[in-house]
């Protein structure tokens, strides 16, 4: 599923371009294009941030791909005790992810 979305988004960019961003090889971003591996949790949030998605979609777990910023701040990992810990650590990053972007356009005079 991310494979696909990825491609989606990348739209008429070539994978040279998006790599370069990335700051990995083409080959590299090919192989998540194509489903070969998946990016660690660093690299997942890198390729949110340049797609202005959430690691959520990129991920599959929603078809939502736009951060809602407000809602997703309202939860902390003990608002819900029935969590996993990978389910606590990735609530974690994600909000993580969140709080920079909102970060980077609070210093963005063009936002």
């Amino acid at each position: 599923m991310m494979g696909s979305r990825l491609k989606k988004l990348r739209g008429k960019k070539t994978q040279e371009e998006i790599a370069v961003k990335l700051g990995i090889s083409r080959a590299r971003y090919s192989h998540y294009e194509n489903n070969r591996v998946e990016p660690d949790s660093e690299l997942l949030g890198r390729i949110a941030d340049i797609f202005g998605v959430t690691t959520d979609y990129l991920l599959g777990r929603t078809d939502n791909p736009t951060p809602n910023y407000k809602e997703s701040e309202r939860y902390t990992c003990q608002d819900n005790e029935n969590l996993t810990e990978e389910e606590k650590n990735y609530l974690k990053l994600q909000l993580e992810i969140f709080r920079k972007i909102k970060e980077k356009d609070g210093k963005n005079p063009d936002k």
